[in-house]
């Protein structure tokens, strides 16, 4: 999906919200279907690295040693999940997995098929609400049923060699150790960041979060200043985007998710 056509979509997805009753009843979101590789295929290997750092993290004494955090990132999470196989009906399928970790270098990361590492120290640094801390865990619910990981993928064969005729393991693999490749990928890991951030919002919002907090945590996640290796959009372009969705965020949350739809959930 290009800038233009996802812009696009914000908009008429506002306007749908403008209009009472119109939205509430029926999914907002859309996602691609276009995407190269199978999602098995991404998923299992997301999983092994996963795991992978999660073993050496509880041999080094580092895993879960917050309880109370630990609780409290998954009892979020269990909130927003209705409104996630809500607006996307295959995320019924992933098996959420959240751990927190000191001492690891983690601010909070989401891997394909929903495996979540949230680090101890960033969540004090900023100190969040619940409602914010559900916007920040939205977010990374968001990278995860938009695929991100996949499409990341999927957009790399075009700037490599015979990309075209390669695995995903040789694409992930070049991905991980090419700079020069993440540099030309920078402009699309900057929209996947928007659209996270949009997809979450509508996410905690359907969810009954305040969608105030997330404008507050945005702004507590404001740095010092641009970097030029920051593959982030800028604070205020991420701010910008979510004052211009507040209003249609906060119908949404008074609207949430129709009973027939938790209804159904809740059933299967």
């Amino acid at each position: 999906m290009s800038a233009k056509e996802l812009a696009m979509k914000r908009w008429l997805m506002i306007v749908l919200l403008a209009i009472p009753g119109l939205a509430g009843a029926q999914p907002l979101l859309e996602f691609r279907h276009d995407l190269a590789f199978q999602a098995t295929t991404v998923n299992a290997f997301a999983s092994q690295v996963y795991y992978d750092r999660i073993k050496r993290l509880a041999a080094a004494g580092r895993l879960d040693l917050d309880h109370a955090l630990l609780v409290r990132i998954r009892g979020l999470i269990a909130r927003l999940r209705p409104a996630a196989e809500y607006e996307r009906p295959a995320a019924k399928r992933i098996a959420w997995e959240v751990h927190v970790c000191r001492k690891c270098d983690e601010n909070a990361s989401a891997m394909a098929g929903g495996k979540l590492l949230v680090g101890e120290e960033f969540i004090k640094s900023i100190s969040p609400s619940d409602d914010e801390l559900a916007y920040l865990l939205a977010h990374e619910m968001a990278h995860v049923i938009a695929e991100h990981t996949r499409e990341f993928a999927t957009t790399a064969r075009y700037f490599v060699g015979m990309g075209m005729k390669r695995d995903y393991t040789d694409i992930q693999h070049e991905l991980d150790e090419s700079f020069g490749l993440q540099l030309r990928m920078a402009p699309l890991y900057k929209q996947q960041e928007l659209e996270a951030d949009y997809i979450g919002f509508f996410l905690g919002a359907r969810s009954g979060f305040a969608p105030a907090a997330m404008l507050s945590l945005l702004r507590k996640l404001h740095s010092d200043g641009p970097s030029l290796l920051d593959p982030h959009p800028s604070a205020e372009r991420r701010l910008k985007q979510a004052q211009t969705m507040l209003e249609a965020a906060e119908r949404l949350r008074l609207q949430g998710i129709p009973a027939t739809a938790q209804s159904r959930t809740a059933s299967e």
